[in-house]
């Protein structure tokens, strides 16, 4: 698995928004790793969904966040998952928890991926054929059968 990310912020009240793509390696694909989902430390702000803030606002000073974002990692059917999350302005521009929770995340993620490659690969095969009492109950009529079509040959 590979996580990248980008924390971008335009000048103005726009607030900073978190970019980060996150891909699965084949062989993670191919062994149906569930999707691994953590609460992270990275902050919600309040509004979320707009894209500025005003300065003078909660937001913009050191109490700790109401709400953090919940991330994951993506299905092993699409490999891959691309997100943006808005950030709270902040002074000074330092988001410490966005490296803190892809930390953690990654360990989440190997943990169970490490289970999933415990439950190793197998192929069993089998056969039967006639038992042998069977075969001695028959025995007699085929070898008769068989001796008498010899013997039509023959002539």
């Amino acid at each position: 698995m590979k996580i990248e990310w980008t924390i971008k912020k335009k000048t103005g009240h726009l607030r900073p928004k978190l970019h980060y793509a996150i891909t699965l390696e084949d062989f993670e694909i191919e062994l149906a790793v569930p999707m691994v989902r953590i609460v992270s430390t990275i902050p919600k702000p309040p509004d979320a969904g707009q894209h500025y803030v005003w300065p003078g606002t909660k937001e913009c000073g050191k109490e700790k966040p109401a709400e953090v974002y919940d991330i994951s990692t993506p299905s092993h059917k699409t490999g891959h998952c691309r997100e943006m999350l808005m950030l709270p302005m902040r002074p000074g521009n330092d988001y410490p928890e966005v490296e803190v929770s892809f930390r953690r995340l990654r360990s989440a993620y190997e943990k169970t991926l490490l289970a999933a490659y415990a439950n190793s690969a197998f192929e069993t095969r089998g056969s039967l054929g006639m038992s042998s009492a069977t075969k001695r109950h028959f025995a007699p009529t085929v070898a008769a059968q068989r001796f008498l079509a010899l013997v039509e040959q023959a002539s």
